[in-house]
C-alpha cells in the first residue's frame, strides 16, 4: 500500500511530466518560433509512451495471472508504434498516432484497475494526465 507522501510524489511527478507538452502547446499557440515545438512534443511523447509501456510490461511480469491481456505483447507493440511515429514526416499524423497510443494505454489502465491491479487513485491520476497530454497534442496538431 502506498503512503500519502509517495502518492503526493507520484502526483507531483506525473503532472510535472506534462509540463513539456503544455509548454510546447503554448509555444505553438503563441507562435514562438525559436525552436520546433511540435518536434519537441512528438519526441517527448514517444519517450513517455515508452515509459508507460514499460510500466505495463512490469505489471504483467508481476501480475500475469490477473492481467486481462498479454501486456508484454501490447506494450511492446504500442512502444514500437510510438517510436515509428518519429519517422512520419507529417507532424499532425505523427501527433494523432501518439494521441491514440496514449488513449489506448489509458484503456489498458482502466482494465487493470477493474481487475484490482491498479488502485483507483492511480487510474484517476493517469486519466487526468492523459487528458492533459491529448489536449496539448490536439492543440499542437491543429496549429502546426
Amino acid at each position: 500500500m502506498i503512503n500519502n507522501t509517495n502518492r503526493l510524489l507520484a502526483n507531483s511527478l506525473t503532472y510535472s511530466g506534462t509540463l513539456p507538452l503544455i509548454a510546447s502547446a503554448a509555444c505553438v499557440y503563441f507562435s514562438v518560433r525559436y525552436f520546433d515545438s511540435a518536434l519537441i512534443a512528438i519526441t517527448y511523447s514517444a519517450m513517455i509512451i515508452s515509459f508507460l509501456c514499460g510500466i505495463h510490461w512490469a505489471v504483467y511480469l508481476f501480475f500475469a495471472e490477473k492481467c486481462p491481456r498479454n501486456l508484454l505483447m501490447t506494450s511492446n507493440g504500442v512502444a514500437l508504434v510510438a517510436w515509428s511515429s518519429l519517422l512520419i514526416t507529417h507532424q499532425s499524423i505523427a501527433i494523432a498516432l501518439q494521441a491514440v497510443c496514449f488513449l489506448y494505454l489509458l484503456t489498458l489502465d482502466l482494465k487493470l484497475r477493474d481487475v484490482g491491479i491498479l488502485p483507483q487513485w492511480f487510474y484517476g491520476l493517469r486519466r487526468n494526465a492523459t487528458m492533459i497530454v491529448v489536449l496539448c497534442l490536439a492543440v499542437i496538431a491543429g496549429l502546426s
